[in-house]
This record gives structure tokens, sequence and C-alpha cells, in this order.
């Protein structure tokens, strides 16, 4: 337990990040030795403190504001093995190489960093051991910032990555080889024996030595649907595997040779020299995969097991589990604010607490349904099929496609490695056919709170005994069935801007109903909408009766594909956007005593950004414009239409080609809202469109810089509520490291 309580304050230190909390476990250490003699309550006040202490160390150690977007000439090696990729990107195909490196060499930024660098069009591909000389554009790790979808801060400082960029000039020193380039040498080798087979090519490099060049987003997104994304992480069930293979060997061939030639070794158990090899293959195979966090965990508890039985300690899994984890803690504190971790070491407890109250065979198909539940948590995705895929890939991967291909490896032989190729593609088939069987649409995701509540109801469930009546079960399914939005009163309105990069996403909802106004941009594999608005809907149990996207540009439209259910589509460029009627100036429509009314396009025919669909939202409450990407021109042609809003969304994010004076004269607008990547490359918001609002006196809102934003009009004395993601919901790795004690 102590050892639990400690790892817990490491973690703790690592996500608050403030000083207070420090003070008030010294003052119970203080009380706790003075009357109880409980000495180990010191190693929460020292667990909480270097829980702290890491997380502004690893702040500290980020590329400097003030080298945000600057070109650093640096030294560095390939520290991993180069992901290359060909892209369609700004209308051609190109490639692009992704490479992750350990840099010093700057007077601007001393020390050693690691970065990762995007090449584009490369004139020289690097591998693995490279060291080279460089010029990088550089940028602090930010990325967009929800409520919901992935949080690119936070995940690069859990991985030790300082700063994000591109490369400019790069040239090759020499290459000093070392396991990463032995490793890239490898994946190259599975790859060329298993040509013939598109999936086995993808997924056995992944299953040897860690590489996922080869996945496909597609595919990856396949894993991941159908709760399969754990089989091609080298984890606990691939190292158990292999050191399962030399344990074996071990006891049966060399341990009898080293009683044999050492007699002073016949004291100790042939099951106890066994342990041996097995650590050996388990570290080769963890090197294999660059010891990722899950074969850090999985080593550390195979050498705690290793050791209680060469000892002849008895060790529960529990106390195995919380050593592993302290371990991993003071190895790579960061490691904390992992998701994965949270993953790997949930997934062994919650097979210690079932493997005290069920068969092997129910394990295999009860673990999966609890791992669904922590998947909706942590990425916000169900995985309903995740029982029945789990059920036929487990033991397909264990039996079949990961010996043949580690055997196939280490034996050169390629007919293993097909064999192994053979049972990937026959998997891949499975998940197919298991992720087109889609989610049902009454299966609301659920939310952090809602989802641990549901998490412990679950493991409840399946435990034998509960010291209350099972009846009172369905109570834990209370917080997650009834997560709703705040109720707007009739005539009241709010709209949400998620953070999309450079794009443009909005969600405008009354009492009773909800319109989407664009979807974001989208890239090959993924876009916005299914990372940040698709689990918002699911979350908040919205249904969307209607979705107007302002014109077919990407940045506005791309995320449309990925909206569930979109309702009465509208467009003003409908032969852009499938599916979709003509929003045409005169359509007008009312919600629950909020009227809706389309401006622009007055008649079919433009095309570009001058087609957008421009709406008028207007309720008792307050009014609001939504200009999509029109231009002055048209703004001047709509003068005579307009008139004074509450809230203004700038069109064309902010662009010097729209947002004229007369418009702001016209509109007299209290707050404006931009929506744009955060130092994007066209320079959005331009200085000059800042000016004019600022001379006006009208209240700024930026997607770039408060992330995600949430405007409310209306309730009490009709009062305005403005919530900005980046500030009221904060976290000390979204912004410069500083020491806080509040």
């Amino acid at each position: 337990m102590r050892m639990w309580l400690t790892a817990a304050a490491m973690v703790a230190g690592c996500w608050l990040g403030v000083l207070w909390p420090l003070l008030v476990l010294c003052a119970v250490a203080a009380v706790g030795m003075w009357r109880y003699r409980s000495l180990w309550l010191v190693w929460l006040v020292l667990g909480y403190g270097f829980g702290v202490w890491q997380l502004h160390q690893g702040l500290a150690q980020r590329l400097p504001a003030e080298h945000d977007r600057a070109v650093l000439s640096l030294q560095g090696q390939v520290r991993d093995i180069p992901v290359t990729r060909r892209e369609f990107r700004f209308g051609r195909w190109q490639v692009r190489q992704q490479i992750h490196l350990t840099v010093w060499g700057s007077e601007a930024w001393p020390g050693t960093h690691r970065v990762v660098l995007n090449s584009y069009a490369p004139s020289v591909l690097l591998s693995a051991g490279d060291r080279v000389a460089l010029d990088a554009e550089l940028k602090v790790p930010r990325g967009v910032y929800n409520r919901f979808g992935p949080d690119r801060a936070r995940a690069d400082l859990a991985a030790g990555v300082d700063a994000r960029g591109k490369l400019e000039r790069v040239s090759v020193i020499a290459n000093h080889g070392g396991v990463d380039a032995w490793r890239e040498a490898l994946s190259s080798q599975v790859a060329a024996s298993v040509s013939g087979s598109p999936f086995g090519k993808a997924v056995l490099p992944a299953l040897v030595v860690g590489d996922r060049a080869g996945l496909s987003s597609s595919l990856w997104r396949t894993f991941q649907l159908t709760g399969g994304a754990h089989l091609l992480a080298i984890s606990g069930l691939h190292i158990a595997i292999v050191a399962g293979w030399f344990w074996w060997l071990g006891r049966a061939l060399l341990a009898p040779v080293l009683q044999g030639v050492v007699p002073g070794l016949r004291r100790y158990s042939l099951q106890q020299l066994a342990w041996l090899p097995a650590l050996l293959g388990a570290m080769g195979y963890a090197a294999l995969a660059g010891f990722s966090l899950p074969t850090m965990r999985a080593l550390v508890m195979l050498i705690v097991v290793a050791l209680a039985q060469w000892w002849r300690v008895p060790v529960s899994l529990w106390r195995a589990l919380g050593m592993a984890l302290l371990v991993v803690l003071l190895i790579t504190p960061l490691a904390a604010l992992s998701a994965s971790l949270w993953l790997s070491f949930g997934a062994v407890a919650c097979i210690a607490m079932l493997t005290c109250s069920h068969a092997p065979w129910r394990l295999m198909l009860l673990l999966p349904v609890v791992m669904a539940v922590a998947g909706a948590v942590l990425f916000q995705q169900w995985t309903p099929s995740a029982p029945l895929a789990n059920l036929i890939l487990v033991p397909l991967y264990t039996l079949l496609v990961i010996p043949a291909a580690l055997l196939g490896t280490l034996l050169q032989q390629p007919w293993l490695l097909g064999a192994a190729a053979t049972g990937v593609e026959f998997s891949v088939w499975v998940m197919m056919w298991l992720a087109n069987l889609g989610v049902p649409s009454w299966l609301r995701l659920p939310s952090m709170p809602a989802g641990i509540v549901l998490m412990i109801g679950v493991m409840l469930l399946l435990m034998p005994f509960l010291p209350f009546p099972r009846r009172l079960l369905p109570l834990f399914l209370l917080p997650w069935l009834t997560q709703k939005p705040a109720t707007l009163a009739p005539g009241e309105w709010s709209l949400t801007a998620f953070d999309v990069g450079q794009g443009l996403a909005l969600a405008i909802r009354t009492r009773e109903h909800l319109l989407i106004y664009d979807a974001g941009p989208s890239w090959p594999g993924g876009s916005m909408a299914a990372q940040s608005m698709r689990p918002w809907l699911s979350v908040t149990g919205q249904q969307v009766d209607r979705t107007v996207i302002s014109h077919g540009d990407n940045d506005h439209a791309g995320g449309l594909t990925d909206l569930p259910a979109p309702g009465l589509l509208l467009s003003g460029e409908p032969h852009r956007v499938p599916g979709s009627q003509l929003c045409q100036a005169g359509d007008q429509w009312r919600w629950d005593g909020v009227t809706f009314t389309v401006l622009w396009p007055r008649e079919p025919g433009p095309a570009g950004n001058g087609a957008s669909c421009v709406l008028h939202v207007d309720g008792p409450f307050g009014s609001a414009l939504l200009p999509g990407d029109i231009g002055i021109q048209e703004e001047y042609r709509l003068l005579g239409a307009l008139a004074p809003v509450d809230l203004l969304v700038v069109g064309h994010h902010g662009s010097k080609s729209s947002t004229s004076d007369a418009l702001l004269r016209q509109l007299q607008p209290d707050v404006a809202l931009v929506s744009a990547g955060y130092r994007n490359r066209f320079r959005h918001p331009h200085p000059q469109v800042l000016h004019k609002l600022d001379s006006a006196g009208i209240t700024v809102l930026r997607t770039d810089l408060d992330g995600m934003i949430v405007f409310r009009q209306g309730g009490v004395d009709n009062g305005r509520l403005i919530t900005k993601w980046r500030q009221t919901v904060a976290r000390p790795w979204h912004g410069p490291a500083r020491w806080r004690f509040w």
C-alpha cells in the first residue's frame, strides 16, 4: 500500500504542478510522525515534491517561447526509425519524412533536447543512427485544445519531446549505428520478406521491432475501432510470450547444463535458473521495441517476479504491480501524463482482479469489456466489438502471428514470416468486418467523471462478492445516462467555436435544437470533426438538426464525412459538398424562439469564398452573424440587409480581404470571434483587421490563443457568458514554465 500511495503522490505532483498540497502533506506527515511514528508519510511528501519538480524540469526543457518559429542551427542524431510516407499536400503528392532526433549545439537553446521534425520532399532520406548537422524551424509543442480530443502539449511533455518543427537543411556527418539502426535494418528485412502481403508488410515490422511506419491511417483506425490496437504495441503480452519461450528452453536445456558445469548451482532449482535466460530474452525483445513504456512496465514486473522466485519470497500480483509502477515513475516521471501508462497498468490491474474470481476463458471475454469502457474514457471512442474481436485475435496472435514473426526473423526463415503474414491478413479481414458493424447511435460516450463511476460499476459487477446488494449496481449508470449540457431558456442560444487549427467549426444550440456551421479541416485518415466534434456530440447526447457548410474548401467542409447524421445539409457550393442543398438568401427557420436567416448568396453562381453561406442568428437575448469566407465585395452588397449584432464571427479567419470598416460600422458588434491556426502560414488574423477591431472597442476572441470558445447569450439579466478553454481549463503544460503556489 505504501508503494501505491507514494506512486499516487508522484502522479498528483505531475498532474497538478502547484505547491499548496505539498504544505498540506508536510503538515500531515509531521502530525503522523509526532503522534503515530509513521515515518512512511514522509514518502508522500517526497513523492509529491518529486512529481512537481519533474514537471517543471520538463517544462523548462521545452523550446523557449521567444524562439518559437525561429530557425536554429543544431547538431543531432536520429534516435528512432524515421517514418517515410507519400502524402497529398497543398494540391500535390510529395514525400514526407518524420524524424525523432536528439539535438544540441545551439547557443540560443543550450543543452540536449529531443525534437520531432518533418522533412517535406527531402533531398536526403535519413536513417536511424545518422549523425547530422541541420537547420530547423522549431515551434513549441502546442496543438489544438478542446473539451474532447488530443492534447498534444501534454502528450509531447509525457514523451519528452521539447519541440516540433520543419527541417530546412540537413547534412549527414556519419552513421553511428546502434540499436535503432539495427531495428531499422530488421524492419526492412521483415517487410521485404512479406512484400506480397500488404497488411503483413505493414503489421509485422510493428510486432518485431515496434516500427509502425508502414501502418496506414485507415489500418491503424481499424485496429482501434475493434479494440485490437494493443496487439500492435509491444507490451506485456509480447514480452510474456518471449520470456515464456526462454524460460522453458532454459529449464529444459540450459539449466541442466549449468548445473553440470558449475556444481555450486545445484542448490538452485531448474525453475530458478530458467529465469536468467527468460530475463535476457525479454530484455532483448524490449530493446527491439526501443524500450517503450509498456515494455518497461512488463520488464519491471518480470524482474520483480523473477527475484521473488529466486529468493523464494512470495510476492502478490498487486505488490509486483505497485513496485513496477513506482519504478517506471522514478525512471520516467512524466509518463504519469500518458494515457498509455494508465491503459497498460489498468489492464494488468483488471487481470489481477478478474483472475481472483473468473476462469481464464471468461477473463478473455470480460477484460475487453472493461478495457472498452477505459478506451471510451481515455480516447473518447467506443469499441463495442472488442470482446468478440479479442476472443478471435488474442489466441491468433499469441499462438501463430507473434511466434511465427519472431522465429522467422530470428532464424531468417521466410516461410515462417509468410505464415505470420497470413495470420495478419485473416485478422485484418475479421476486424474490417467487425468495424463495419459500427457503433449504435444510442451508445453515448461517457464524460471523465461519469466514465470513472461507470468503470467502478463494471468492475464491481465482475466481482464474486459485494458489500451491498447487486440490485444497487444500476445506480452507477446514472452519471452516464444523465449527462447533458446545461438547459437553455426559450429564446436563448449558445455558440461553441471548436479549436480546429486553420479552419472553422461552430455549433449553435437552442433549447431543443442544434445547428453545425462548418466542420473544420480533414487530412488522409482523420479530421478535426472526428477528433473533437464527434466526441462532443456523443458525450452531450445531442442530435444535429441541420448542418450548414459555408462553401466547399477543405478547412470548412473537410470534416463533414465524420459527422454522424448531419441532418438537413445546406451549402453555398452544393456541387462541392455532396448531398447538400443550395443555401440561398431568404431561407429562414425558427427554433425555440431563435430565428436563423440566410443572407447570402442571393443567386446561384458564385464560387469559392464568395459563395459562402452567410447566416444571421437572432433571438430575444442577442444576435450573431456568421459570414464564412466572403470578401469585402460581398460585404458591401450585404450592408443594406444587416442589423447590429452582439457577436461577429470574423470572415475568412481574419484575412485583410474581409471585415471592412463599413461592415463594422453597420454591425457594431460587442464581441468578434476569430477561428485560425496558431501562427499559421497565412498570418491570420491580419494585424490590420486586429487594429480595426481594437480601434472600434470590440472584444476579440481567438481560437488560436484561447482554444475552444463557448459564447452564451441570455439567461439571468441577459448575461453574457464566455468560456475560453485555455484559460478556464488550463493546465501547467499549456503555458510557460513557472512555479505556482495555487
